[in-house]
């Protein structure tokens, strides 16, 4: 009796590690993503309609502020930090637990989603399931990379998650994304994800990357 308990209780762990790393319907993620831009660029004039690529997704508004240099935003209330190239979308509220912006005249976009789970759910054993089956993802090109990221680096973070990279077919076709999930000692589980259309990916790849890199928690 007792093993099948243990049994059940490892399978529904993987079972939420991976609803963590796979969205369950692509179509209302980006639904969700497009949301969140529209809400961060506010209320303007009606443009004319975006060409759209065969992923139709539409090229998010060439209009509204954008940032003319680097700029370096302090979560104070989660204690995290994040860098946006020229060219983006300024975050109205880095302190939300939903922030989502994107690169007008691109399907490029960055959503942080900010979650507290309960104090008994098991965080480094989560990471490690999410992390054994992102890898076994690679294996069948669903994914392109999967490592363990832990920030800062060494025996005593402040956060512990795992990193992935999504091929051209792994978001359906639709999206593919760069993500850094990860939780930290309170319990509160992060999203970090940069995605653009698949036709755009290799063009913005460095850019998108290089926005996760610019994640650092307590300094």
């Amino acid at each position: 009796m007792r093993k099948a308990v243990v049994t059940f209780g490892l399978a529904a762990l993987v079972g939420l590690s991976l609803l963590l790393i796979i969205p369950p319907d692509l179509s209302a993620q980006w639904g969700m993503i497009q949301q969140g831009v529209d809400a961060a660029r506010g209320a303007k004039k009606a443009q004319e309609p975006a060409k759209q690529e065969s992923s139709g997704i539409p090229n998010l508004a060439a209009a509204g502020p954008v940032t003319s240099a680097p700029t370096t935003y302090k979560n104070t209330a989660r204690n995290f930090s994040f860098t946006l190239p020229a060219g983006w979308e300024p975050v109205k509220d880095p302190n939300a637990m939903e922030v989502s912006v994107g690169r007008p005249g691109t399907r490029s976009v960055f959503i942080i989603h900010i979650t507290r789970l309960v104090p008994s759910f098991p965080a480094k054993a989560a990471v490690d399931a999410a992390l054994e089956t992102a890898k076994e993802e690679v294996t069948i090109d669903k994914l392109i990379a999967a490592k363990r990221r832990d920030d800062p680096p060494g025996p005593k973070p402040l956060v512990v998650g795992w990193e992935i990279i999504e091929s051209p077919t792994g978001g359906g076709g639709s999206h593919q994304r760069i993500a850094w999930q990860c939780y930290d000692g309170q319990n509160y589980y992060y999203n970090f994800m940069t995605a653009t259309s698949p036709e755009q990916f290799d063009a913005s790849r460095a850019e998108l990357q290089g926005i996760i890199n610019s994640v650092r928690f307590g300094r």
